[in-house]
Order: structure tokens, then C-alpha cells, then sequence
């Protein structure tokens, strides 16, 4: 199969550029995931791509993948039309080849606060919640998967 994937380490490059790899898939690459990290692995160790779950729910491995973007973990590797193109996503920073910088996205998730406010001062221990008020979460704080 083959893959170009968006290179760029500001130590060494002058601009960013795409590198092909051709993958001979094996019975174990299921998800894109496991092919870029076969090819860390076995191609070019300076590859690099931010991961962390791999069950789709962290979202760290977000990429642009043939021109959309989405997640390489749970991106099924042969459903993919070849070349396979793998860039950063648009409009984020480029820190290191598929890795961008998330810093703006963080100052802004923190600005809306999407978290529970309380006004009461903290107690020494912890919050004790009642079961009605308990009661009153279901259905809205599920995992996502």
C-alpha cells in the first residue's frame, strides 16, 4: 500500500515536504494506526505522531487522512483508497511532521469552562453528592464510545 506522509522537523528542514512509504499490509494492520507505527518502526524511527488510547476516544491522533480529518486509531487501514495521504490538521501549528500544536485549542477549551462550577468553598475532605443529585447525571456524562 502506499503512503505519503507530510514530513517536517524545524531542526533540519528548511520547509515542509511529503515522504512516500510503501507498507506491505500484514494480517495485524487493521486500523491506520498500526501501519504508521510499522512504519516508525521498521521504515524511519523519526517519524512522528501523537497518540495515546487507541480506542478513538482521546483524540490525540487526529489527522488529515486523504483530505478529511479523523483519527488513525479507529481509521480502518484497507478502506482507504491508495496513495494514502496523511497531512497535520489545517489550521494548527506543525511542531514535528504529523504533530501540531494544540495550544491555542487549549486556551480556548479552558475558556468556556466545560466543567461543573461550584461557588461553596471547598471542604476539607471532599463533596458529598446525594443520590438525587446524582440521579440528575444519567444520561448525560457517559463515555462517548
Amino acid at each position: 500500500m502506499h503512503f505519503s506522509i507530510f514530513r517536517y522537523n524545524p531542526e533540519r528542514d528548511a520547509k515542509p515536504y511529503m515522504q512516500d512509504f510503501h507498507v506491505d499490509l500484514q494480517p495485524t494492520d487493521a486500523m491506520l494506526l498500526d501501519v504508521i507505527l510499522r512504519i516508525k518502526d521498521f521504515q524511519d524511527d523519526s517519524l512522528t505522531i501523537r497518540r495515546s488510547c487507541r480506542e478513538g476516544v482521546c483524540g490525540s491522533d487526529a489527522i488529515n487522512i486523504n483530505g478529511r480529518n479523523g483519527l488513525a486509531c479507529v481509521t480502518r487501514v484497507r478502506e482507504l483508497k491508495e496513495p494514502v495521504e496523511l497531512r497535520t490538521l489545517p489550521s494548527f501549528p506543525v511542531i514535528r511532521d504529523l504533530v501540531v500544536d494544540m495550544t491555542r485549542f487549549w486556551k480556548q477549551y479552558h475558556s468556556i469552562k466545560p466543567y461543573l462550577i461550584n461557588d461553596e468553598p471547598a471542604p476539607e475532605k471532599e463533596r458529598v453528592q446525594s443520590p438525587e443529585d446524582r440521579e440528575k447525571l444519567d444520561g448525560s456524562y457517559e463515555c462517548i464510545m
